[in-house]
């Protein structure tokens, strides 16, 4: 089947133009600096500026427009004894954003109550309900944390009780921003803060960083582990300021005091010692998000900020659990999601999917399973009743905010960026949604030439993945978007034993040589692949710890491989 193919593992090799790189001679090796080349960074200064920066980090939270407004309502707070609510979204960022603001705050005397909505009791964003709590409770002052910068109705109802909303966010706002005491979102025009790609739980760290500077006392740098939890699980470019607050926020995770974070990594076969960017993508962020897409997002603000080791590991059993039960159904989802998209006579230029089976909690997966593929923008819709819930994700030459946006007439709310997005819509509406947004992506993407290929980084023969190389790789961490791991690719190795591991023999092991060089090569999942007369091979690999082999060793994990030509 035609459509079958799109997503077949068989993948062209985008291989990289020939390059100079005489700008960084005697600066790198060429190996890497063949990468960095192809990545825009082609003179010492450039490298400079990304292993350490010119600018002071973190930057200045004054800079932030609105941040004084915000500080002065603060100060206010603290020295009136206000209570006051910290709204978050239910999702990585927002939570730990969520404790950022509420532990900043708390260290100051203040007599904070967490609020993180039920994403299927309660859905997206500030309401009047959550706001009717609040001021229930005696706050006074609401502070949002990754939302509110379209909660026009929400703030202005909040203002006719008296409450007060400062809102921390980093999504685009639409039509201007609410009634709010200020609305602290570099997006927002009227400020010179130099980077806009913070993150929510970045926000909220910089609010609590200009509070604890306005009163001339340190903060907490625990608070940057928190911070690097929000920043890696959310995507954000780990560039500038966000390389800054992972970095930093990497050594203490690997130092934590948290007894929460410490019975995760034990659950999580964790070693503290090794925690990088994609150890918490993979392996701590999705224990975290399961209790917002499961169950109740409060257990992950309550695994982190415990100082009980006995909560701390009832909590991480909990969502042991919880994660295990999103596995499951994300894999049962996923099958049926894919099976409408293999039934159609030939792909669209977006992919809009809905039933009654599908969990809200799991949409976005799907849908970012979906997109990984077919390499197509996807819309994956939860019926509920007259409403239905959709998440959709994205690929970098499509706008599906702005998708959405163009349908906003059919909408009860949506939000979100250029990536990722989510909507809410009247279930009689979908049919009427679907034609909307294929017509719109159709004028807008052009689909031509949208096969998933393998980019690869650098083209370097084996002996090149010297000790001064790996060192460059590991220097140039943390990676995720904007720094993207480097894949490189070596042609012509030769086949010195291969073997199948994993309890199906799924996986492959190979040993290959190249001028005198040795290396162990993996590949996940792909051992049905091989043909046992492969003499020689092409590879396209990342370099990774070799923990069978011990400290310091390091192989090669493919992403593809194929016999060599020549």
């Amino acid at each position: 089947m035609a459509i079958g193919t799109t997503g077949g593992r068989e993948r062209p090799w985008s291989l990289p133009a020939t390059q100079d790189i005489s700008g960084l001679s005697g600066h790198v090796p060429p190996a890497i600096a063949r990468l960095l080349v192809k990545r825009g960074i082609d003179t010492p200064l450039k490298l400079t500026s990304l292993l350490d920066p010119p600018h002071k980090l973190p930057h200045d939270p004054l800079r932030i427009a609105g941040m004084d407004v915000a500080l002065r309502r603060l100060y206010s707070a603290v020295n009136n004894h206000e209570k006051v609510g910290v709204f978050g979204d239910f999702d990585v960022d927002g939570i730990t954003g969520t404790a950022i603001i509420f532990e900043g705050l708390t260290s100051l005397g203040v007599a904070v109550t967490p609020y993180l909505p039920h994403r299927v009791d309660e859905g997206h964003g500030l309401s009047n309900a959550a706001v009717d709590t609040f001021a229930s409770d005696g706050i006074t002052l609401i502070v949002t944390v990754d939302c509110g910068i379209t909660a026009f109705e929400e703030v202005d109802y909040a203002r006719t009780l008296g409450v007060d909303v400062i809102i921390t966010d980093h999504h685009l706002p639409h039509d201007g921003v609410p009634n709010a005491v200020t609305s602290l979102n570099p997006k927002v025009p009227g400020g010179n803060y130099p980077f806009f790609e913070l993150c929510g739980a970045g926000i909220g760290f910089k609010l609590i960083q200009g509070l604890y500077e306005f009163y001339g006392q340190p903060w907490d740098p625990g608070l940057l582990e928190l911070a690097a939890l929000g920043t890696i699980a959310d995507l954000v470019p780990l560039l500038d300021e966000n390389r800054y607050l992972v970095q930093e926020g990497l050594r203490e995770l690997a130092n934590t005091r948290r007894p929460g974070l410490r019975a995760l990594y034990s659950s999580a076969r964790v070693d503290p010692n090794d925690i990088t960017a994609e150890t918490v993508s993979f392996q701590i962020a999705p224990r975290l998000n399961s209790a917002g897409r499961m169950g109740d997002p409060m257990d992950s603000f309550r695994l982190l900020t415990t100082t009980s080791p006995e909560e701390a590991g009832s909590l991480t059993h909990k969502l042991e659990s919880l994660n295990l039960e999103r596995r499951a159904v994300t894999e049962e989802t996923y099958e049926i999601a894919k099976a409408y998209v293999e039934d159609l006579p030939e792909l669209p230029s977006i992919l809009v999917v809905s039933d009654e089976r599908f969990l809200r909690g799991v949409a976005g997966l799907i849908a970012g399973r979906l997109v990984d593929r077919y390499r197509r923008p996807a819309v994956v819709i939860a019926i509920e009743g007259e409403t239905s819930v959709a998440s959709g994700r994205s690929i970098p030459e499509f706008n599906i905010a702005a998708a959405f946006e163009s349908c906003e007439d059919l909408l009860v709310r949506f939000g979100g960026h250029s990536q990722a997005a989510g909507l809410t819509v009247p279930t009689r509406d979908i049919p009427l949604l679907k034609s909307r947004l294929e017509a719109y992506s159709e004028d807008s993407l052009e689909t031509q030439g949208l096969e998933r290929t393998v980019e690869i980084d650098s083209v370097i023969n084996l002996d090149e993945l010297d000790a001064e190389a790996v060192r460059w790789i590991r220097d140039l961490e943390p990676y995720g978007p904007g720094n993207t791991r480097p894949v490189f690719a070596t042609l012509g190795a030769k086949v010195s034993e291969y073997a199948t591991m994993g309890r199906e023999k799924q996986h492959l092991r190979l040993r290959v040589e190249m001028n005198g060089v040795v290396f162990t090569a993996l590949a996940f999942n792909q051992a049905d692949r091989w043909r046992p007369s492969t003499e020689f091979v092409d590879l396209a690999y990342t370099v990774t710890n070799d923990t069978y082999r011990g400290n310091g060793a390091i192989a090669l994990r493919m992403l593809d491989f194929r016999p060599s030509r020549d």
